[in-house]
């Protein structure tokens, strides 16, 4: 069974929470989410920020410490959550959502204005996922069933930078506005648009195969 809770929860770093979602799919795929925990978590999740932001991101070049007091302070803290996603109970997705009205983000001022009901969101992928067909799709659509499945959820934001091609791909689906500003593609999940895509969700998972 699910573990219930608030989206926004102030948890301890070592938390061990059962998943807060779970969804069978096509073909006996498990997917799951649950409360990222560092001491357990860690590990992997900092292989895939170095190999996913080197590129491009300040992240990067920071400090593995200073990596992880963030993500402690952000379990700690009652505005955003990191979750491990895991497929097959194999743990290969971090997806983070902030609320809106507390948003400090990264990207240059004025990418997007940010209105009661916005979160952002930002998904990162393992290797395995992004080389594991229709892997991305799960992620990103039992993200979103997740999400919005709370009514404080209007719209979900996720910015992503112009040289991020598979992420770019990836969120041109599930209905989505897109627009840009400079070096920034931003795109919006709108509350009433995924329920429309969600009428469908079963059926079009079980064609992902």
């Amino acid at each position: 069974m699910n573990c219930i809770m608030p989206l926004y929860a102030s948890l301890a770093p070592d938390n061990k929470y059962d998943p807060v979602f779970e969804r069978q799919l096509a073909h006996g795929v498990t997917i799951a989410l649950r409360p990222l925990s560092l001491p357990n978590d860690w590990p992997f999740i900092v292989k895939w920020l170095h190999r996913a932001f080197g590129r491009f991101s300040p992240a990067a070049y920071l400090p593995d410490k200073h990596l992880r007091e963030t993500f402690s302070i952000m379990l700690q803290c009652d505005f955003a959550q990191p979750f491990v996603g895991l497929i097959n109970d194999q743990p290969v997705f971090l997806v983070e959502l902030c609320d809106g009205d507390k948003q400090c983000d990264e990207w240059e001022p004025g990418t997007h204005i940010f209105e009661p009901g916005d979160h952002s969101m930002r998904l990162l992928l393992s290797h395995a996922v992004m080389h594991t067909r229709y892997w991305s799709e799960y992620a990103l659509f039992s993200c979103l069933d997740y999400f919005f499945s709370h009514p404080q959820v209007k719209r979900i934001v996720w910015q992503l930078h112009e040289k991020d091609k598979y992420y770019i791909s990836l969120a041109n689906q599930a209905g989505v506005i897109h627009s840009r500003a400079s070096a920034v593609q931003v795109f919006l999940y709108l509350r009433e648009n995924f329920t429309c895509f969600l009428s469908t969700y079963h059926r079009h998972m079980q064609k992902l195969s």
